[in-house]
């Protein structure tokens, strides 16, 4: 059983993620964890706003207390997804106005990276959406996860830079000012689109419906 939850703003589109999943059931993450040994959960999918600090509006400590929690009541629980923003990014600590190069940036960890190693010591593997690699290889410094509830698609951006409006936001300007989109409403059509017609971005793409964001989710931990 896949047992999605959801933070406040997100539950329509849990409950479409739910009716596209076999044998899931929603909830909200705030809420208390429930004893369903019966119906042996697997897989727990948290839905909700992120940042490197804070994801369902909890912190790393408050997310592994939840989690422990619902592992408590329901022991065959291996699996925890993060669908949100941010969550594989960290904040990147510069104080001057002109920020070093991209490589050389100081680095706060991620949201992932604080809970790996607990959820490591849970026998929980971790999966979330790609960090995203820049043209020379580096890793994404940033990313956010767009939600069409029209048409139940998804569009992910990721870019790099000193600040999200540095690629991300461009990303984002590019699919949803498309002509298609305006029309569609659809970011799997415009995604298309912007990747036929936009060879040399800043930024990485991906999209689908509904019932492929759940696959789009890469393992992070076992």
């Amino acid at each position: 059983m896949i047992q999605i939850l959801y933070e406040n703003g997100h539950e329509e589109r849990c409950r479409n993620l739910a009716s596209v999943t076999a044998n899931a059931s929603v909830g909200a993450a705030s809420g208390p964890a429930l004893d369903k040994k019966i119906q042996k959960i697997t897989t727990l999918c948290f839905w909700g706003h992120g940042t490197s600090g804070k994801f369902c509006s909890m912190v790393p400590a408050n997310f592994i207390a939840k989690v422990k929690e619902w592992k408590k009541w329901n022991p065959s629980i291996t699996t925890v997804e993060i669908i949100t923003c941010n969550s594989r990014h960290g904040g990147v600590a510069v104080s001057t106005k002109k920020p070093p190069p991209e490589s050389e940036m100081p680095w706060v960890h991620s949201y992932t990276d604080r809970i790996k190693p607990e959820l490591r010591k849970l026998g929980i593997t971790l999966k979330a959406l790609p960090i995203g690699l820049g043209s020379r290889g580096i890793e994404n410094r940033w990313s956010i996860l767009k939600w069409s509830p029209s048409t139940k698609t998804w569009l992910y951006v990721t870019a790099g830079g000193g600040n999200d409006t540095d690629g991300m936001w461009e990303g984002v300007f590019d699919v949803e000012q498309h002509d298609v989109f305006k029309r569609t409403k659809s970011f799997v059509n415009a995604g298309n689109a912007v990747k036929a017609s936009n060879g040399l971005r800043k930024y990485t793409l991906n999209f689908g419906s509904v019932s492929q964001l759940r696959s789009s989710l890469v393992t992070l931990a076992r």
